[in-house]
């Protein structure tokens, strides 16, 4: 269940980025997984794999594309940036479904992110964030809950935007570059 001309708007997305339209796209690649009933179990994971499986081809998609001469494609020059507006929560509800969580996960790719690793962890009983050192990624009893304004300074670095100045208050999680 993509939203209704998803793969058309990744490839407009794309589009924009390449041909110089546009620094900065935008799309939905996975809609109505707001499921709080019994259908949870049957179509919450069908709906998530249509959406990163649309992700999957976008960053394809940039993978096979020259970045203008200089050898690099344009997945080399492009952020990816993944998220939810919330999650979902870790006990099945008296309706047998999932609901809102507090916590989520976000998924980096491309341009100046340290891929293939899974930064951060969640309790055994809980399943609440665990504190992490925001230099190294790993787990620290006397570190930082991260939060998205740590991996929104962390991007602002990564285009070149040292200090705060959206003043957010916080480190960037520099683990992530």
């Amino acid at each position: 269940n993509n939203p209704r001309g998803a793969p058309a708007q990744a490839a407009a997305a794309v589009t924009a980025l390449v041909e110089g339209i546009s620094r900065s796209v935008s799309i939905e690649v996975a809609k109505d997984l707001d499921a709080h009933g019994p259908d949870w179990g049957s179509s919450h994971g069908p709906r998530l794999k249509k959406g990163t499986d649309l992700v999957a081809a976008i960053l394809s998609d940039l993978k096979s594309r020259q970045y203008k001469d200089t050898g690099d494609t344009w997945f080399d020059h492009t952020t990816v940036v993944c998220f939810s507006e919330f999650g979902r929560s870790t006990l099945i509800n008296t309706s047998g479904g999932r609901d809102h969580f507090l916590h989520n996960a976000c998924v980096l790719a491309g341009g100046g992110i340290r891929g293939g690793r899974v930064l951060g962890a969640s309790s055994d009983v809980g399943m609440s964030p665990q504190k992490v050192d925001l230099q190294t990624g790993d787990l620290d009893p006397e570190g930082t809950v991260v939060k998205p304004e740590h991996v929104f300074r962390a991007l602002m670095v990564r285009a070149g935007i040292e200090t705060d100045d959206a003043e957010l208050g916080v480190e960037p999680y520099a683990a992530l570059l």
